[in-house]
């Protein structure tokens, strides 16, 4: 996946210069649409997706985990000297949409098609498709114009253990 990542999002980078962020947009689109959408359904049929999604009733600890990262994410948008303090009307729509295609295409395949593929390995489960998606995060980070691609991996990494714990304990990612 690296491999075919990188060099389309150096390429969409490359072609939208003036719009870097159109560029990698588009980028996370294919990503969404290919990896995200058609991969996991291949590997674990519409019926485990449908039910990867179910809702669950929260509980007060629950609600407590999941409110943690929205309340880092929160504070990670306070800090100044952001790339996101400058952003418009038509960034901001990118953002929303960005969150709604992280938030969902990315658990299906990060979290949810591990969970269903090795319901019994933590390293298949948890460790593994942690890593791996640091390691994608390598891709798209390298068009941002923060420049910070080593702690946009790292992040993910650890961002990616926790939401691998929640969906584990939840058992979806719905």
């Amino acid at each position: 996946m690296l491999a075919v990542e990188y060099p389309l999002f150096q390429a969409l980078a490359s072609a939208f210069y003036g719009e870097w962020r159109l560029g990698w947009f588009l980028g996370l689109a294919l990503y969404w649409a290919t990896w995200c959408a058609i991969v996991p359904l291949a590997l674990v049929g519409r019926h485990a997706l449908v039910k990867m999604l179910k809702l669950q009733r929260p509980d007060l600890k629950l609600l407590a985990l999941v409110a943690f990262p929205l309340a880092m994410a929160a504070l990670y948008r306070l800090a100044t000297g952001m790339e996101y303090e400058r952003i418009g009307a038509a960034a901001t729509d990118m953002v929303l949409s960005t969150a709604f295609g992280n938030g969902f295409f990315e658990e299906l395949l990060w979290r949810g098609t591990s969970l269903h593929l090795f319901p019994n390995s933590r390293f298949l489960g948890i460790v593994w498709p942690s890593v791996w998606f640091a390691l994608w995060h390598f891709a798209s980070g390298t068009v941002s114009l923060d420049g910070n691609v080593v702690a946009l991996v790292i992040g993910a990494a650890l961002f990616g253990f926790y939401l691998s714990y929640l969906s584990r304990r939840t058992g979806g990612i719905g």
